[in-house]
Formats: structure tokens, C-alpha cells, sequence
């Protein structure tokens, strides 16, 4: 059987899911924009969200061991469900907020589910083809889901009702599936200062990063109604940034392969803050250009996460790769909390114009900090680098199925082996260490 085929069940209801996450995204802001609500209280909902989601990277892989991937796969999705019917209620902050929270937590949840399920039931030898299409599908699904708004009005609650019924077929391929429960998601990280003292670049990188994009990502829909191009415009600008990031990943992936990967990241950095300026120094413009800007912004600033993770794993044992990218992925998710409340407070102060200028503000920490880096420090020996890899920043069971990990044979042990409890004198020795 074809290696897709063989984890196509959870991939559909990952596309459904995402399908449905991409519509609710766009559509959450636009609603609260329209009752009158002022930027701040938007940011507020959108991080509510992330804070969610950063606490279910921690705790949801403990209910997936415990009851297995099928059974917390359905009770996240339900729960998805009827708090998306919730939002119909009534345009109220709080409880927006407190429902986006939950679904912030059951989003991570069946993440995490899908990762380490694929993860499980994919051979090592053709991770790299499973991930790419899981890859590509899960962008396409989360550009295609702003796209929705563009045919009819966002009043009225048919958004939401739409929404919860694609949280709800999202079960039926999974509850389909023939066989029994998957390998359990590995819980095993390395402490956040370990990591720093190994990649300090890889984990500012992944602040300042995550901190910028899921500002853009969660305001895109505020900005593009509050210049004038309305509904449909900002739902075409949410989806332009997705697909930017698409198209560009391939290429930037490539470039880091072939030389320092920090000069990439400064280039793709450099070039977001280029275009970003660029969008909020000039006056309004037509919608096809503001497509072309926001692509490219979202095509360099969204391709960076996987070479920071391709970074950090030139410096650790492939027996690490997991552990490792658990706790980048946490601090990922820790800076998506943080990047609506600083980007949705930029708006309020400087206009629509702020989420350019806090992308500027972020991008600028870490292009000089790089710089500081590698004056600190010289990029590996080729023949010790390891190759990059497409890695969404999912949830922290994505690097199980990173082919540049040893495999689920290993990964019941890292728990134990990379555990608070060891001792200085036992922690590996990497290979490219501080000095």
C-alpha cells in the first residue's frame, strides 16, 4: 500500500479540520471588527487561543497515552464542535475569549494526534514524502479556508454552523479507519536552557518569529478592512500569506542546504521587514498589489520556523531531534501568545500600518542577534549538518515524524533518558558544543 494511502484517513480529517480552522480564523476578527471592537480586544481573543494551544502542546499528549489516539481524537473534536456553536451566542469578549482558550487547547490536541499518528504508521525511509504532502495539503487547507467569506456576508451564524460541521466530519474518516490505536505521541523534551546553551539563535529565533507571524496571521483580516478593501479582500490577503509561505519554503529549504543557514534566515528576515516597510510606508493600494506584498511577506516570513529547526539539529545527536524539537516548539507557541496582544497594541497606537511596523520591530531583534551569533560562533562542518525538512510548527509530536529523527523504536526511551533527574555528568556531548 502506498505510504499516503496508509495515513490518508487521518490526513482528511486534518484537511477538514484545517479547512475549517483557516475559515473561523478570518472570520473571528472581521465579526469583532464590525461590532466595533477596538484592536486590543481582538489581539486578546487571538491569544487566548494560542495560550490555549500552548497548553495543549504540554499536557494533551498525557490524555492521548491514556485513552488512546481514536477516542481523544473524537472528544477534542467534539468539544471543537460545540464551542465553535458557542461563538454563535453572542459577540461578547469574554466569552469569545474563553471559548477560543478551549479551542486553543483541543486544536494542540488532535495536532498532536495527527502528528504522532502519522508519525506511527509511516516508515522511516519515506517520512520525507509523507511529511511534504502533509505539508502541502495542511497549507492548502488553511489558505483555502479564509476563502470562504469571499460569497456571502459575515453576518448571521451559517459561518459558525459551517465550521462545526467540518470540526465534525473531520471524525468520520478517522472513525472509519481499519485497525487499533497508534504508537502513543513521545512526551520527551530537553529543558529550555539546555537548548539555549546548544542553539541560542534557535530559540530566540523562535520567539521573535513566532511572535511576528502569528501577529500577521490572527490581524491580516483587521488590517485589510481597515484600509478599505473589506470583507473579501481581507479574507484573500489571510489566504495570500498562507500560500506565500507555500511558495517560498521549497526554495529558502534549499538555500539553507547549501550554505550558513543563519544567512538565510537573515536574508528571508530582512526581506519580510523590507516588504513589511514598504506595505506600511506607502498609501493605499489596489488589492493585486496588496496580494503580491503580503505573499511575499508571509512566503519569507513563514518559511523560517523550518530552518531554525534544521539549525538547532546540526548541533545535537539524531537520537536528540525529538526532545529537541518539543521545546522549540514550545517556545514557537509561547511567542504566538505573545504576538496578537503586542501586534493587535501596535495597531491601536500607530494605525493599520502597526502590524507592518511590530513585524519590523521583531524581525530587527533577530536579524541583529544572528549577527551576534555568528560572530560568536561558525556554522558546522558540511558533512555534520543535518538536511532540512519541511517541518510545520504544528504541535510538538511533528518531530516524531521528521525523518531526521531515529524513529518511535527510540523515542519510548528519550522520556527516560533525557528526564530532570540526570545527572551533569550524563547529559550528551554535542557535537558543535559553546565555547
Amino acid at each position: 500500500m502506498s505510504p499516503i494511502l496508509a495515513v490518508g484517513a487521518i490526513i482528511n480529517g486534518i484537511v477538514l479540520l484545517q479547512l475549517g480552522m483557516g475559515l473561523l480564523s478570518a472570520l473571528l476578527p472581521l465579526r469583532m471588527a464590525d461590532a466595533g471592537f477596538a484592536s486590543s480586544e481582538i489581539g486578546i481573543l487571538a491569544a487566548g487561543f494560542s495560550g490555549g494551544f500552548l497548553v495543549g502542546c504540554i499536557y494533551a499528549p498525557r490524555l492521548v497515552r491514556r485513552i488512546g489516539h481514536i477516542r481523544a481524537f473524537s472528544t477534542f473534536a467534539t468539544i471543537l464542535s460545540a464551542l465553535t456553536l458557542a461563538l454563535a451566542i453572542d459577540t461578547d469578549l469574554f466569552l469569545w475569549t474563553a471559548a477560543r482558550l478551549l479551542s486553543g487547547f483541543c486544536f494542540a490536541g488532535l495536532l498532536t494526534i495527527s502528528d504522532s499518528w502519522i508519525s506511527s504508521e509511516t516508515d522511516r525511509s519515506v517520512r520525507g514524502r509523507v511529511m511534504s504532502v502533509y505539508m502541502i495539503l495542511y497549507k492548502l487547507a488553511q489558505a483555502a479556508g479564509p476563502l470562504i467569506l469571499t460569497v456571502a456576508a459575515i453576518h448571521g451564524n451559517w459561518h459558525f454552523m459551517l465550521v462545526s460541521a467540518l470540526f465534525s466530519l473531520c471524525l468520520v474518516p478517522v472513525a472509519l479507519r481499519h485497525g487499533g490505536n497508534p504508537t502513543p505521541p513521545s512526551n520527551a523534551r530537553m529543558g529550555l536552557v539546555e537548548v539555549y546553551r546548544t542553539t541560542p539563535l534557535a530559540v530566540v529565533g523562535c520567539l521573535c518569529v513566532a511572535t511576528s507571524n502569528s501577529a500577521l496571521a490572527n490581524l491580516i483580516p483587521l488590517y485589510g478592512v481597515s484600509t478599505g478593501l473589506g470583507v473579501a479582500g481581507a479574507a484573500i490577503l489571510s489566504s495570500a500569506l498562507q500560500l506565500g509561505a507555500l511558495f517560498l519554503q521549497w526554495p529558502m529549504g534549499w538555500a539553507s542546504d547549501k550554505t550558513d543557514r543563519r544567512v538565510v534566515m537573515i536574508f528571508g528576515i530582512a526581506a519580510m521587514a523590507a516588504v513589511s516597510a514598504t506595505i506600511a510606508l506607502l498609501p493605499p493600494m489596489p488589492l493585486p498589489v496588496y496580494i503580491i506584498l503580503i505573499g511575499i511577506t508571509g512566503g519569507f516570513g513563514f518559511s523560517i520556523y523550518p530552518i531554525i529547526v534544521a539549525h538547532a539539529g546540526d548541533f545535537v545527536e539524531p537520537a536528540e531531534m525529538v526532545p529537541l524539537c518539543a521545546t522549540l516548539m514550545l517556545a514557537f507557541s509561547f511567542g504566538m501568545t505573545i504576538g496578537p496582544l503586542t501586534g493587535s497594541f501596535a495597531m491601536d497606537l500607530l494605525g493599520p500600518k502597526g502590524l507592518f511596523l511590530h513585524a519590523i520591530v521583531f524581525s530587527t531583534i533577530f536579524v541583529i542577534f544572528a549577527l551576534y551569533r555568528m560572530s560568536r560562533r561558525a556554522a558546522p562542518v558540511t558533512l555534520d549538518r543535518s538536511a532540512y525538512v519541511n517541518v510545520p510548527a504544528s504541535s510538538t509530536a511533528i518531530s516524531q515524524l521528521d525523518p531526521r529523527s531515529p524513529g518511535p523504536e527510540i523515542d519510548e526511551t528519550l522520556e527516560e533518558a533525557f528526564g530532570s533527574e540526570r545527572d551533569e555528568d550524563e547529559r550528551p556531548h554535542y557535537r558543535h558544543s559553546e565555547k
